[in-house]
């Protein structure tokens, strides 16, 4: 009431009440939307709403010139070329003392193939910018009368790079001539799958799958049923892919996949086939086979599944498949496919890379292929499986040394595939757990050259003691550990290894030609059951037989 009286009183003392402010809309948050665009894209969601989004030119002019760049390349992204264009170039109008935006804008003018407005939009910005471009390369012009410029300086010098690795792709990658597939993924169903694109693959496809907007595969038979490259396929199982098996035996899985990965290789080789290992993306690993000339499907399929099969009795947790799956075509079928490499995963969202992984960018990764061997069909003998005679050396290109210094620890690599997992592990510098380790030390610890063998092994392995080393084995007593228990301790659900003649007790050792028949333990291992019991006295009588002549010798 007071405050009423006052100001009717005129009193000079009395302010007048504040007018409230209109409240003025809150400003978009443009880093959710640049957030939430790059996602939808990626994830080719919505993509026609998201290209109407970015069509809005009205939008720049509330944009600062690095939001400018970045909405150019959310359009790049989603194919909008002419619109991350006319993005670049109302930011060299509104912005012209930026210089990133020039850049950019001259990048893209030359990818489009438009060199002669590059080369006058440099002019542009040489005359907003003082110095720009002093200190590259003068323009050279191509000479082809179309008024197109090739530039040496150093965006453009990428350019060339770029173009150069995408060729040496599309020559290695080869598939269908006339037909490719791009991959779908519906993530709220779980669903996903390929649809064909009836058109020869081009380098602007290839760079969109390069650069995660599209994912491609490639039909691997050729008009001719013909083929340039072939693959092995290792998925992990379903059944260890997610939940509580897939924790549990989180630790064999890593062992495996480092084995598989060599074990490839190392069988590959003596046939003539070069492996190049991808991870997928998603639940597993392509081996990539590459052939100079195209080489007819059925030999190729019959090399590769040799070489798969001589691989899948040593593994536990991958299945092996082998493409192409055909000899021929058929009627208006176009064969499998298999994804591109170096792409994006629709289903999972990761993207694939090249082994061992690199550090950088796609383009690094790309640099791999330049060094990639072909493949050939020469007749050669198959690849020696553990229950194989003869012995022969697999010899490895990176591992040739390391074989000759330690050829107990390779044998015991071939013929035993949970040791040669172990062995693998160490090599990569892997921590070992208490079970591995004891697989270790009680049984390549038991050899002669024991104690330099372990060494060796665990000598990269981040918690390498070599004190700890040597105490260990001065505690060793007893017998090599035998087959069954490093199965179980192992968890691995792969058959037993074969040898020549019947033995009570089995145990990695006896792959070694060092082991000598006088070092053979007695004791057989814990039987579960009556059957094993009988197995193992059936066994000891063959043993026994086996040395009576020798015996009547001697007496």
């Amino acid at each position: 009431m007071r405050e009423n009286e006052g100001q009717a009183k005129g009193d000079p003392n009395m302010k007048p009440p504040a007018e409230t402010a209109p409240k003025r809309p809150a400003a978009p948050d443009f880093e959710l939307l640049f957030s939430r665009l790059r996602s939808f894209i990626i994830e080719n969601r919505e993509i026609e709403k998201c290209r109407e989004i970015l069509r809005k030119m009205d939008v720049l002019q509330r944009l600062n010139p690095e939001q400018c760049l970045e909405w150019s390349r959310l359009a790049q992204m989603a194919g909008e070329m002419d619109v991350a264009c006319r993005t670049l170039g109302d930011l060299n109008r509104r912005h012209p003392a930026f210089e990133p935006g020039w850049r950019e804008h001259i990048e893209l003018l030359v990818l489009l193939g438009k060199g002669a407005e590059a080369a006058a939009l440099r002019a542009r910005a040489q005359g907003a910018i003082p110095g720009f471009g002093q200190h590259d390369a003068q323009p050279v012009h191509t000479g082809d009368g179309g008024g197109d410029f090739q530039f040496l300086d150093e965006p453009f010098a990428a350019m060339k790079r770029e173009e150069r690795l995408i060729a040496r792709y599309m020559a290695l990658f080869q598939g269908r001539e006339d037909c490719f597939a791009r991959q779908w993924a519906d993530r709220n169903a779980g669903t996903s799958g390929y649809v064909p694109v009836r058109r020869a693959i081009e380098p602007a496809d290839v760079r969109d799958h390069l650069r995660g907007l599209k994912t491609y595969g490639i039909y691997l038979l050729r008009r001719d049923s013909r083929v340039a490259t072939g693959v092995i396929d290792a998925d992990l199982k379903q059944a260890y892919r997610t939940g509580a098996a897939l924790a549990k035996e989180r630790s064999g899985i890593q062992r495996e996949c480092a084995y598989l990965v060599e074990r490839v290789q190392e069988l590959g080789k003596p046939m003539n086939l070069f492996a190049l290992p991808e991870f997928s993306g998603g639940k597993g690993y392509h081996f990539w086979f590459f052939f100079e000339e195209p080489v007819p499907a059925r030999p190729l399929k019959e090399a590769l599944a040799a070489l798969a099969g001589a691989l899948r009795p040593d593994l536990t947790f991958f299945d092996l498949e082998v493409f192409p799956k055909q000899d021929q075509l058929g009627g208006k079928g176009l064969g499998n496919l298999v994804k591109l490499p170096l792409g994006l995963h629709r289903v999972t969202g990761k993207p694939s890379y090249f082994l061992p992984k690199r550090s950088g960018d796609v383009w690094q990764a790309l640099e791999v292929l330049e060094g990639a061997a072909y493949s050939t069909l020469e007749k050669k003998d198959p690849p020696l499986g553990k229950t194989g005679s003869g012995g022969g050396v697999l010899i490895h290109p990176r591992q040739g040394e390391w074989i000759a210094r330690f050829p107990e620890l390779h044998r015991l690599s071939e013929r035993c595939p949970p040791l040669g997992q172990l062995i693998t592990a160490c090599r990569n510098g892997k921590a070992m757990g208490v079970r591995e380790e004891k697989i270790l030390f009680a049984t390549v610890g038991f050899l002669k050259r024991g104690k330099t063998l372990l060494h060796a092994l665990l000598q990269p392995v981040p918690e390498y003691n070599p004190h700890l080393v040597d105490y260990k084995l001065s505690r060793l007593r007893g017998t090599p550990l035998g087959c069954r228990k490093i199965h179980t301790l192992l968890g691995v659900a792969l058959d037993f290894c074969r040898f020549d003649s019947p033995l009570p007790y089995a145990h990695p050792l006896l792959h070694c030609r060092e082991w000598m028949t006088e070092d053979l333990p007695v004791a057989a291992e814990r039987v579960e059951n009556l059957a094993d019991a009988l197995e193992h006295l059936r066994r000891s009588l063959d043993l026994v037989t086996r040395f009576l002549p020798a015996v009547r010798e001697t007496s």
